[in-house]
């Protein structure tokens, strides 16, 4: 890749249903001018123009089982002329091993005009640098000789230190997890009720202030993982990220929200293994605020749409 931004432009038919021949959803990839390390976040700019009767939005599920994360999106202000619009995307993005790689082609969701329909953006080559600079010349080193001493001593020590500090762990989560059952059993108000009282725990607990970044957004994701179980009995606690988006559809929710969900808990993964640093840390609480919410919503919609039992109350 030269210096200066490789400009990649992709002229895609929709994919069922087909639009008018006369309609056409073009993009515009602007890759970073240099080469980005591994894990840096680096920005990839999406310049696209598509029929004006429709909304553009980006597909997250694109990035799943891919070298490369999303770790933030933005978009600008869509500009309208001539029956089209043109709307610019800035993506922040972390690459996941090193080399020359392939960025992939990304899914566009179009919706707003009768069936909704799909894009998808063009893929393009990126090499991406190791994460650590190497000396001009360093080769391979050699292995480090067999160390004969063992101090089984120390060793032991460490052992016995090990087993004292699990057996405490054990005996305090186990405490902790009696208590949370025992208060979960005694609260009888609903799930998003004790959520928004987790959440405002979270929120002003000083983690944030304190730079612990990490276990704000432990707590942040155990809100909502531990709200998605007592309200739609999703073993929430259990799965992966992955797994857990796919099992958001049994919320009933719109997609809208799946979505933010889904992009909230990457974000905390990247912040948990990847040690990222969100730019706005202090508004994902109002995030998780807004998707409790939509899932509330849609949680009191379908217990209004269920007929009562045989000689039950309404």
């Amino acid at each position: 890749m030269t210096k200066t931004a490789a400009l990649l432009a992709g002229l895609l038919a929709l994919c069922a249903p087909a639009l008018p021949a006369q309609e056409t959803v073009s993009f515009k990839m602007f890759p970073p001018a240099a080469p980005p390390r591994l894990a840096d976040v680096f920005k990839v700019k999406v310049e696209a123009s598509y029929p004006a009767k429709y909304r553009l939005a980006l597909d997250t599920s694109s990035f799943d089982g891919q070298d490369f994360g999303l770790a933030g999106l933005s978009a600008s202000k869509a500009a309208e002329a001539g029956g089209a619009r043109t709307r610019d995307f800035e993506l922040s993005v972390q690459a996941f091993t090193i080399g020359v790689s392939t960025f992939p082609e990304l899914s566009w969701k179009l919706t707003g005009a009768g069936a909704p329909a799909e894009a998808r953006s063009p893929s393009f080559t990126l090499e991406i640098k190791p994460a650590f600079k190497t000396k001009q010349g360093e080769g391979i080193r050699d292995i480090y000789p067999p160390y004969r001493y063992v101090p089984w001593l120390l060793l032991l020590a460490a052992a016995l230190l090990l087993a004292a500090a699990l057996r405490a762990g054990l005996r305090f989560w186990s405490r902790r997890k009696a208590e949370a059952a025992a208060l979960a059993w005694r609260d009888g108000r609903p799930p998003y009720a004790r959520a928004g009282d987790r959440l405002k725990a979270v929120a002003s607990s000083g983690l944030l202030a304190a730079g612990r970044i990490k276990e704000y957004y432990i707590g942040l994701t155990s809100v909502l993982r531990l709200y998605l179980s007592e309200e739609f009995g999703i073993d929430a606690d259990t799965m992966t990220t992955s797994d857990l988006a796919r099992e958001l559809k049994r919320t009933g929710a719109p997609l809208d929200s799946t979505v933010q969900a889904r992009e909230f808990l990457q974000r905390a993964d990247l912040v948990k293994f990847a040690r990222l640093k969100p730019e706005e840390a202090g508004r994902d609480a109002q995030r998780l605020a807004d998707i409790l919410a939509a899932f509330n919503a849609a949680a009191e919609k379908a217990r209004a749409q269920t007929p009562p039992p045989p000689g039950g109350k309404p």
